[in-house]
């Protein structure tokens, strides 16, 4: 199966953008020079990527194998790269993420790990190979195996009755990525709880230690189901499994009414942030009122993203915002077994949904529908251009703009979402008159 313009990369790069959004955590790469090379130069063509976090572009620890490590074996020259690694590259841990040759010629990357490990170094391994997933796939998998791997070094195990672990968010493949794990924090925060969000600012590898001292484990996408359920067999942590994006006044206040209900936050601290938040929420969009009417804001409109985005978007404009959505498109391809759940929480069976990474079959789809408004990634520029419709980049890639900590989350997110969406169609507005 051939898939145009594919947007989700490979496991390898999932791993990738992992390790780089936790400070102390070292990628040593093995595999061919392209690999991590292609996905350097896949974020750095994205301006949304432009910045890095706890690694430079190009100081990612490589084993580079050619020719001769593929036909005789590149295990020596991991043995070497892990040992330099270790000398010129201070970590908390060190990761061993493979790609597609060394995976196919049978490199015993395990054994060299194993090796290293008796020699008293914290490193292990995770098998990505691009066969084997997608970037979802990929931050799985590495999760899974760092969470194992530090949880069992603990000495003891504490919970604490107010922590929240929050899961399913992938590092730089959500745009606005660090953006939503600040607001969900302050969310939490601000009914008296404490969150671990695991990546970006003040993340290190103890954070990690500390998940499974959490009392709950709050699941955001597909993806933070399965740590969740690992958490919950391995250390009793029950999980809500919310599936998306909180975002406007209505689902913002039924998660919070949610956490506090599990915590048994009193009323009288629950309530007031609840009141707070939906009365200045409704504030800013009485403001918008007049211009709803002035320029037309009611659309028919599809959604191409991530399911935690496209989900979250969806209710909110449909249900808060009185749009039309014509048309989910969710890129991510979760498994089948999920997608009837993640169809009842999108909640409108007038959305026509469509599960697909192929950019030439997400524009067919798009042309098909022929929405108002598009809300999407820059692949979707074609589509919008050839339907003389305004695109509002909401989805990974986009060339164009540089993300820091915006966020369409929470109370103050959906303001932000209301303002974009407003900024777009009145722009397209004006130039169509000039």
């Amino acid at each position: 199966m051939i898939i145009h313009k594919n947007r989700n990369g490979c496991a390898l790069h999932g791993a990738l953008k992992v390790l780089d959004a936790v400070d102390g955590f070292v990628p040593i790469v093995h595999s061919s020079a392209g690999c991590s090379l292609q996905s350097k130069l896949a974020e750095n063509l994205s301006a949304a990527n432009a910045g890095t976090h706890f690694r430079g572009a190009l100081e990612t620890p490589d084993t580079v194998v050619f020719e001769k490590q593929v036909i005789f074996g590149g295990t020596a020259r991991l043995r070497e790269q892990i040992k330099n690694t270790m000398k010129v590259e201070k970590g908390d841990l060190y990761v061993v993420v493979t790609g597609c040759a060394p995976e196919i010629v049978g490199d015993d990357t395990p054994a060299m790990v194993k090796e290293a490990q008796e020699q008293g170094f914290p490193v292990i391994t995770v098998s990505t190979p691009g066969f084997k997933g997608s970037v979802y796939d990929g931050y799985v998998k590495t999760l899974q195996h760092i969470t194992g791997y530090i949880v069992q070094q603990k000495t003891g195990h504490a919970p604490d009755k107010n922590r929240v672990n929050i899961l399913g968010i992938v590092p730089r493949q959500d745009l606005r990525w660090e953006g939503n794990l600040h607001e969900l924090s302050h969310l939490i925060a601000s009914i008296g709880l404490k969150s671990n969000k695991l990546f970006g600012f003040g993340e290190n590898i103890e954070a990690w230690r500390s998940l499974s001292n959490a009392a709950l484990n709050l699941v955001v996408s597909p993806w933070g189901l399965p740590l969740a359920q690992w958490l919950e067999q391995k250390y009793h942590i029950p999980y809500l499994d919310w599936g998306y994006l909180p975002v406007g006044a209505g689902d913002t206040s039924a998660l919070l009414q949610t956490l506090g209900d599990f915590f048994s936050t009193p009323e009288d601290r629950l309530k007031p942030v609840i009141q707070a938040g939906t009365s200045y929420f409704n504030y800013r969009i009485r403001q918008v009122a007049q211009s709803y009417i002035r320029y037309g804001f009611q659309k028919n409109m599809a959604i191409v993203g991530e399911t935690a985005t496209v989900v979250g978007v969806s209710r909110f404009l449909r249900d808060s915002f009185g749009q039309t959505i014509s048309s989910a498109i969710i890129i991510d391809n979760p498994a089948e077994e999920m997608r009837p759940n993640i169809l009842h929480k999108l909640g409108n069976e007038k959305t026509e949904a469509l599960f697909s990474s192929d950019s030439k079959e997400i524009n067919e789809k798009l042309k098909g529908v022929a929405p108002e408004l598009i809300l999407g990634s820059s692949l979707e520029r074609e589509a919008a251009s050839g339907l003389s419709v305004p695109l509002l980049e909401i989805s990974a890639p986009v060339y164009d703009k540089l993300y820091l900590q915006q966020t369409y989350v929470g109370y103050t997110g959906a303001i932000q979402l209301i303002q974009d969406f407003a900024e777009i169609i009145i722009k397209h507005d004006f130039y169509k008159q000039v």
